[in-house]
């Protein structure tokens, strides 16, 4: 008699089954955290960005459209726009994300700070930094919004991601407002 203790094949099928139905349940939520994760820092910049503009405009009057101007530094040397020929009074960006000044108050739409995602799963979602609104009225509050831009919208980074897939999802927001270009959520 032969003793030799083994795995049998359905025994090896069992695992490896076990082990994909738990990889396709990990995954997702890791992509999650990930980005969540990649968010925060991008967040982090921003308020960073916001508390540089407080200061410039109590010694100025008026909100800096460079990023120079400001006491803050920005490591990006990139200068991708998420909406070339705009507004765009400043951009700085990196292999993720792009940050952009955009001054449209002759358009209507006032004095912002942009911090948009440039690729990947959640391209075109975003942060909103409102400044100042279209009659330059400034903001002395700062609020900062998640964004998500919608499919067909003018910009580069359009966004093909069912409404609340980042805003929601990722950032836990709340919809405020939808327009034919974005839709916005307050952050948590």
């Amino acid at each position: 008699m032969n003793n030799t203790k083994a795995f049998t094949l359905i025994e090896l099928l069992v695992v490896v089954l076990i082990i994909g139905i738990l990889a396709a349940i990990a995954l997702p939520q890791y992509e999650k955290v990930v980005e969540r994760s990649k968010s925060a820092q991008a967040l982090t910049l921003l308020k960073a960005v916001a508390q540089a503009q407080q200061a410039y405009l109590l010694a100025n009057g008026e909100y800096a459209t460079k990023f120079d101007e400001l006491a803050i530094d920005i490591p990006w040397t990139g200068n991708t726009q998420f909406l070339p020929g705009s507004n765009a009074t400043d951009t700085k960006s990196n292999s993720d994300w792009t940050l952009q000044i955009e001054d449209a108050r002759s358009g209507g739409y006032g004095v912002g700070t942009y911090m948009i995602r440039t690729g990947g799963k959640y391209k075109g979602a975003g942060f909103r930094l409102l400044m100042a609104d279209a009659n330059s009225n400034y903001n002395q509050d700062l609020p900062i919004y998640c964004m998500e831009r919608t499919t067909g919208a003018r910009f580069l980074f359009d966004s093909s991601l069912p409404a609340g897939a980042y805003c929601v999802q990722i950032i836990k927001g709340t919809l405020n407002a939808e327009s034919q270009f974005n839709r916005i959520y307050s952050l948590p």
